[in-house]
């Protein structure tokens, strides 16, 4: 009798130890819902699926009564989340934040929040002060549900990010963001670059191989492009003699630009602000532009002709910014100074003689922008080699975006947690954003009171 009362008290205790338990960790709970929706029939029907959905709704309800852009789900983050999140720790969420942003930079800012109850339809109410929250920069969001507790609870986990755009010419013009996402061509480094709506000419550069890869400038229009989309081909009519060397042909040219031209100061509109830049087109109608404006009006001419030619940026001894114009031709380089100087064919401006003064720090052509291979490299003179000279073409930066964004879902190595902001709400003013560099102004505008070089050409003005 007394072994079976002790047997009873054991039993007793243990069931009074495990209910207790049961209570204090929300099983009770738990198990009560559950075994009510069993009951009704209604869990049968609610999936994660559903949960999603109704969470999205629930979140942009907000945003629609303050007017703020709808969020809208990423996929690639949603994908990646639901291969991370079986066997994600919650307990830290600003760890999940900076493994979020490490494997998606292109997410200027994160937030994340997560939720436990015995069912799906529990959790929604969870994110009631969260979804009221969120900014109104933030722009996508993802989720994911899993099952714990043996399968009597559900854990899920929600972020909420700005994701940025891709960096081209016609998203800055059409955005009012001054952040957006860019991979390096050069050494395929992921980050964000900041611009500054100041400038009009503008550079990018790798933070991780500091190498340019990019300029970009606004044209007359105040629409952006890139620097060699402003060599349009472009030729002004003229009719050469057909005996005419070459070497005659581009001192035709030159004399023909060069000679029309009066130099005149460029306050700029703005202190801080760069001019806008011209294409030829441009430069001839209005009579007047500063140096890289002749300069590209003085190759385009060129490479209509068939010429090698390039428009140089850099710098000119202690004056700061120039442009000026490369030719390549019969194994010869030619340094053609648009703004200073006359043509002179018996003294031809070879580079290594007149060239010491002049350092390129990019160059382009029409199709194509050429940087340093080797970033503070000595300048030594040499326009042409590629070894020196690195070819990129802007343009290919979406097809290269493209390809970065699918891989987005990847893990990606150690080194990705440099690529950007970790905090959740991270201080642009701290964040490792790529400053783009400004191209200095020139002084000097020049202006052609002549139609291009028609007097010069033997030519009569058209009436």
């Amino acid at each position: 009798m007394m072994l079976r009362l002790l047997i009873w008290s054991i039993f007793s205790g243990l069931a009074l130890a495990g209910g207790l338990m049961a209570h204090k960790e929300g099983k009770l709970t738990a198990w009560n819902l559950w075994f009510k929706e069993w009951l009704s029939g209604e869990d049968k029907t609610y999936s994660g699926v559903r949960f999603e959905v109704d969470l999205v709704d629930r979140l942009n309800f907000v945003r629609i009564g303050v007017r703020q852009p709808l969020l809208k789900v990423d996929v690639e983050l949603e994908a990646w989340l639901e291969k991370e999140f079986p066997t994600m720790v919650l307990d830290d969420a600003t760890r999940i934040s900076e493994l979020v942003q490490s494997q998606a930079p292109r997410y200027l800012r994160v937030s994340v929040c997560t939720a436990s109850g015995p069912t799906l339809r529990s959790l929604l109410d969870q994110y009631h002060d969260f979804g009221q929250s969120i900014g109104g920069e933030m722009t996508h969001l993802a989720c994911a549900v899993r099952e714990s507790a043996g399968g009597l609870m559900h854990q899920s986990l929600l972020i909420v990010g700005q994701r940025l755009e891709d960096f081209s010419p016609e998203v800055m013009a059409s955005s009012k963001e001054e952040a957006f996402f860019s991979t390096c061509p050069h050494c395929q480094h992921p980050h964000i670059v900041r611009i500054s709506r100041q400038q009009n000419s503008l550079g990018l550069e790798c933070p991780q191989c500091r190498r340019t890869y990019a300029v970009v400038a606004t044209d007359a229009d105040g629409h952006y492009r890139f620097v060699n989309e402003f060599l349009t081909g472009y030729a002004p009519p003229a009719v050469f003699s057909k005996d005419d060397s070459r070497v005659h042909e581009l001192f035709t040219i030159w004399a023909a630009v060069h000679a029309n031209c009066v130099y005149t100061k460029d306050p700029g509109s703005k202190k801080a602000a760069t001019d806008a830049w011209q294409t030829s087109l441009d430069t001839q109608r209005k009579g007047q532009g500063d140096c890289e404006d002749s300069a590209i009006f003085l190759c385009d001419w060129l490479l209509s002709r068939g010429f090698q030619a390039r428009v140089a940026l850099g710098r000119y001894g202690d004056l700061g910014g120039h442009a000026w114009v490369v030719v390549k031709l019969d194994d010869k380089e030619y340094l053609l100074e648009s703004t200073e100087g006359r043509p002179d064919p018996s003294n031809p401006p070879l580079v290594s003689r007149v060239g010491s003064r002049y350092v390129p720090e990019i160059m382009f052509d029409r199709y194509a922008l050429y940087v340093h291979s080797t970033p503070g490299q000595a300048w030594k003179g040499d326009y042409w080699s590629t070894k020196i000279w690195t070819r990129v073409e802007p343009r290919s930066l979406k097809a290269r975006l493209q390809t970065a964004a699918g891989k987005e879902g990847e893990a990606n190595p150690p080194e990705a947690n440099q690529r950007v902001a970790r905090a959740s709400r991270p201080n642009p003013a701290s964040a490792p954003f790529v400053e783009l560099k400004e191209i200095p102004k020139d002084a000097s505008i020049w202006q052609m009171p002549l139609s291009l070089g028609q007097e010069k050409l033997g030519k009569e003005p058209p009436r």
